[in-house]
């Protein structure tokens, strides 16, 4: 199937945009009515096979919504009546929607994100300055970036402009950029039709048009994909194999405030040490820096995903597999590695790079976590003199059996159910040792009396409860207590 030409830019008055935020709302379009009507844990919704099931979820559906659902998410077109009263003059005017005869033809979707609503293409439209919407690496991202007050932000890559938006609720001013400059028209678009107004738009590619300037935060979601392509800008960088994620990452502390931070998503040919080619990214470039493992896919896994993820794996998708592969195989690269690298700049000695697995589907908004990561390197010498408690978001699981008219002790861990969700399995020790994580008293103090309750030699306890004290406080699971008044 061809893909259909992409329509322009959407546009309007501020007028016509608060008019037609107001009638969204009103109506209920946003992410938790869209959810429960389409029974769907998630607003990325794609069309696909999963139409037939949206169309009659939403045969229950009251109007507007249904039909605000069908135009604006799934792409159908509608009779102007299943929208009223939102106005079809409005929604043509501002060029989310085309007159057909009577009909409304959708020509971009508009997709909420938590209290955003984002513009973005069709996802039949894939022309090589595609706009696309809000993905898994999106997510990702925002969940990986540290949210403070700052002065500035910078969005790298901007497309649909989710990442910027989001800055903007905690930047004064923020500058987005993108080489495709009809996805920052895109990303104007909806600036405007948040009724966000701090985001400055530039054109040019990756770093260009900030040379010069410093940022407390930046973030990007760049055309990380390792791709023999060129066809369509938000995947294809037109760089050779992951070079792109390695210059963007060596050319970012360039740009960073001092303490600011820089979170990237990335992609690198992997070999036997799964992480060494991101640690020679960081290592020595001025910042802290913690490596979120996110994943690696074989060759083949990785482009059948990438194609199948721009649509095009329909017509000449086994002649495109197979110019894939053979451009890996000129590589060397049988795996791809994929994660996020945050960084943050410190200048002086004693720079660290730290490395974390994370399979997504534990992570959530993790800005706190991530500020304790980052903190906790100044107190690992010290654990055992300082008291230390579990953070906020820890629970303790225990699993015992009962046998012989007694409880027996079988298994227990610390998992974090906030931020990237860390969690550590304990033995029969580490059991014991956890209940002294309660900020009270520092845990050399104690150690003595636990040993004697264990029976176990107190040097070797020592130096266990100092090996797990330092991986619970380094993955942010548990923290300095604060002073006592």
């Amino acid at each position: 199937m061809a893909a259909v030409t992409a329509s322009p830019p959407p546009g309007g008055s501020t007028a016509d945009l608060r008019a037609l935020h107001a009638a969204l709302t009103d109506a209920g379009y946003h992410g938790p009515r869209i959810r429960e009507s389409l029974k769907v844990a998630t607003e990325m919704i794609s069309r696909g096979p999963d139409l037939a099931v949206h169309e009659r979820r939403l045969a229950t559906v009251e109007q507007p919504l249904a039909g605000l659902i069908r135009l604006l998410l799934l792409g159908l077109d509608v009779a102007e009546a299943e929208v009223a009263p939102v106005e079809a003059e409005l929604l043509v005017r501002v060029g989310v929607a085309e007159d057909a005869a009577g009909m409304l033809r959708p020509q971009l979707r508009i997709v909420p994100h938590d209290d955003l609503l984002l513009a973005a293409d069709l996802p039949d439209r894939h022309d090589a300055d595609h706009v696309a919407g809000v993905h898994r690496p999106s997510t990702t991202l925002a969940d990986l970036t540290v949210r403070r007050p700052v002065h500035s932000a910078l969005d790298v890559g901007t497309g649909c402009g989710l990442q910027a938006l989001l800055a903007s609720k905690h930047a004064e001013r923020v500058v987005a950029t993108d080489v495709n400059e009809r996805a920052l028209a895109f990303a104007e678009f909806t600036a405007r039709l948040n009724g966000v107004d701090n985001i400055e738009f530039r054109a040019g590619s990756f770093l260009e048009p900030v040379r010069g300037e410093r940022f407390d935060l930046v973030v990007s979601n760049p055309p990380y994909v390792i791709s023999p392509e060129t066809a369509l800008i938000f995947r294809d960088s037109g760089k050779p194999g992951d070079t792109v994620s390695g210059d963007f990452i060596a050319e970012l502390p360039a740009h960073l405030s001092e303490g600011g931070y820089g979170t990237v998503m990335v992609s690198w040919i992997a070999g036997d040490d799964p992480l060494e080619r991101p640690r020679s990214w960081v290592e020595g470039n001025g910042c802290d820096a913690l490596i979120v493992h996110t994943g690696t896919d074989d060759a083949l896994g990785t482009a059948a995903a990438w194609n199948r993820a721009a649509g095009t794996e329909t017509e000449g998708y086994a002649e495109r597999l197979d110019s894939w592969l053979e451009y890996y195989r000129r590589l060397g690269a049988e795996s791809i590695g994929y994660g996020t690298i945050v960084m943050r700049r410190r200048s002086g000695p004693g720079n660290w790079v730290r490395a974390a697995e994370l399979p997504p589907e534990r992570l959530h908004t993790a800005s706190d976590h991530l500020q304790r990561m980052f903190a906790a390197q100044d107190v690992l010498d010290t654990v055992l003199d300082i008291p230390l408690m579990l953070a906020d978001g820890a629970f303790v699981d225990r699993t015992v059996r009962l046998d012989g008219g007694s409880w027996t002790f079988v298994t227990s861990a610390v998992r974090l159910e906030t931020g990237i969700g860390f969690g550590v399995n304990l033995d029969g020790y580490g059991a014991v040792l956890i209940a002294a994580f309660d900020g009270k008293a520092p845990l050399r103090a104690r150690i003595g009396d636990i040993a004697h309750e264990l029976g176990a030699p107190e040097t070797e306890f020592a130096a266990f409860a100092e090996r797990l004290a330092r991986h619970l406080v380094e993955h942010g699971i548990a923290v300095p207590a604060p002073p006592q008044k």
